[in-house]
């Protein structure tokens, strides 16, 4: 009996440390000083399982503000991911076509299910483009965005954050 609950408590032991062990995520917001729409608060996790009411897939979440004199009918937010090694794993376009008053703030929450992304590990987020209620658009700063990814992976492939026809929505 002793030697069974040795093992027990070996194997439970071990378990807890290897759980310990993993690895926590890294998310990164990149700061624009010319951006109508200032990002406070950003989350990026991998959910492994799905059930009615989750999506398996990597989650992210959003808290942000509308720090312009003008109002705001949408925005879309750079949302990209790196694996483990810090290479190249996803952009999504988180789009949010709420009405944003000047000095309002908001949340969004978006899911990108793609291939391999079990391997997750560190998320970026940036405001990407912006749409004002008078139709001027704001487009991100592509030098500060691709300096910041850079940062993540070397050899960052500029390409990578352009849309492509066959993003999903």
């Amino acid at each position: 009996m002793k030697s069974l609950l040795r093992t027990a408590f070996t194997i439970i032991f071990i378990a807890t440390a290897a759980a310990g062990q993993r690895l926590t995520t890294e998310t990164r917001i990149i700061p624009q000083s010319t951006a109508p729409v200032k990002i406070n608060s950003f989350t990026a996790l991998y959910v492994d399982s799905s059930s009615r009411y989750v999506e398996r897939g990597i989650h992210y979440e959003l808290e942000y503000e509308n720090t312009s004199a003008k109002p705001i009918v949408a925005v879309e937010f750079g949302l990209v991911a790196f694996d483990i090694w810090n290479e190249f794993l996803d952009r999504t376009g988180g789009i949010t076509m709420k009405n944003l008053s000047v000095g309002e703030k908001d949340k969004g929450e978006w899911v990108a299910s793609r291939y391999a992304d079990f391997s997750f590990h560190t998320g970026v987020g940036y405001v990407s483009k912006v749409r004002f209620a008078d139709g001027e658009i704001w487009s991100g700063d592509t030098a500060a965005i691709l300096l910041e990814m850079r940062r993540v992976q070397k050899d960052f492939d500029a390409s990578k954050l352009k849309k492509k026809s066959d993003d999903k929505p």
